[in-house]
């Protein structure tokens, strides 16, 4: 392998989580609080009392939570005798729960319930992600199809002054950066874990410094890709890290709010998030790409929202996951923010604490981010080194359309 492409095999990433009434209850019950949980009729009522308390979406949610108490209530107060311990009916009423939770919007949305045999867990957003056509799951080894085909091209001479690392150890990770046919820089990142390795010296530390060094000196830049395909997300703090030499001034790339009180409909006010610049040495006037897939979530979108944004922006891909809100994977989380993620002795409720709407007023949670240029994944020709939509990319930067 030649020397100008430095791979790192088997390095591994620690990875940090950031992150029976009705629209009000005269005496708030944290879902938290309530830790033993013995039977389905109890864990009912926990559920929808953390879900009716925590859920950000309800004014734009189509699931009717009034409705679902009446009707669900006395199905699983039916059950409450079984305990957990018949395998029979530990499958209908997770059932049930599936059932009455398959039309939640929230993309991070997920519930899982811990039985003495069986472990359940359902996420709405993956099931009607599988129904989509075209879908390809989140993998692994098409993550090393990427490096792969980065590889590949570096062979060819058409990926120089590159790093790569490709990570098989608790969990996939593939990170680069490098110039892509002699004068666009190009940065893939597999999630957004950057922060805890910039100044360590170690493999991302280095790609992260090449891609901000050839943005900056590189003596020929007519383009730059960033790539956030099959990127699962990570910290906020990292987009600076990303976007920041590319925009002059603080630019307006979102808006969010979360929960302001106990009440299902109390929300704060909208808030701006802007994107600040970063310490640059040239002004960069040149089409940027954002590349993203249906497996894209979370600070990928985000990412892929403020790119769109940009007078020169462009999103390619396919329509992202849908799931763009703010975690934080604490229990402290209900009692700061009265939302986000919750849990007990039985049940655990992974849920974001904040909505996100774009700068045009479009709110794409459970629907995702709509590519300004559509081109779907190619597994098989991504098997065999070519990248269709990194091609569609490259001409679009050389083309404009």
């Amino acid at each position: 392998m030649s020397a100008r492409i430095r791979t790192f095999m088997g390095v591994a990433f620690a990875v940090l989580a950031l992150v029976a009434c009705r629209d009000e209850m005269p005496d708030m019950q944290d879902p938290r609080a309530n830790t033993d949980i013995y039977n389905w009729s109890q864990l009912f009522d926990c559920y929808w009392t953390g879900m009716n308390y925590n859920y950000v979406f309800w004014d734009i949610d189509p699931t009717d939570w009034d409705a679902v108490y009446d009707e669900y209530k006395p199905r699983f107060d039916a059950l409450a005798d079984k305990g957990f311990g018949d395998k029979a009916v530990n499958n209908e009423a997770f059932g049930l729960l599936e059932e009455l939770s398959s039309g939640l919007i929230d993309g991070h949305f997920s519930v899982s319930v811990a039985c003495p045999d069986t472990t359940y867990f359902f996420s709405p957003s993956e099931a009607r992600k599988q129904q989509l056509p075209g879908y390809h799951p989140y993998d692994g080894q098409v993550l090393v199809d990427y490096a792969n085909m980065l590889l590949g091209l570096h062979d060819a001479g058409r990926f120089s002054d590159a790093h790569l690392v490709l990570s098989q150890e608790s969990g996939n990770a593939l990170y680069a950066s490098g110039i892509l046919d002699e004068d666009i820089v190009y940065f893939r990142l597999s999630s957004f874990m950057l922060t805890e390795h910039v100044g360590t010296g170690d493999a991302v530390d280095r790609i992260v410094a090449n891609y901000h060094d050839l943005l900056d000196n590189y003596p020929t830049v007519g383009g730059v890709i960033i790539d956030v395909r099959q990127n699962s997300g990570g910290y906020l703090v990292d987009m600076p890290l990303v976007l920041g030499k590319l925009v002059n001034e603080e630019t307006l790339m979102c808006y969010t709010r979360q929960k302001g009180g106990i009440g299902r409909l109390d929300y704060t006010p909208w808030v701006p998030e802007m994107l600040k610049p970063t310490e640059r040495v040239r002004e960069l006037d040149v089409p940027i790409v954002v590349m993203a897939d249906m497996n894209s979530i979370s600070m990928a979108e985000m990412t892929t929202r403020a790119v769109q944004t940009l007078p020169n922006g462009c999103f390619i891909g396919e329509q992202t996951y849908g799931g763009q809100g703010t975690l934080i994977n604490s229990n402290s989380g209900f009692n700061m923010f009265y939302g986000g993620y919750f849990s007990n002795n039985a049940m655990r409720v992974y849920t974001t604490m904040t909505m996100t709407k774009g700068v045009d007023g479009v709110i794409a949670e459970g629907k995702g981010l709509v590519p300004d240029i559509e081109v779907p994944f190619d597994g098989e020709n991504l098997k065999n080194g070519v990248d269709t939509q990194l091609e569609r990319a490259v001409q679009y930067i050389r083309t404009g359309e």
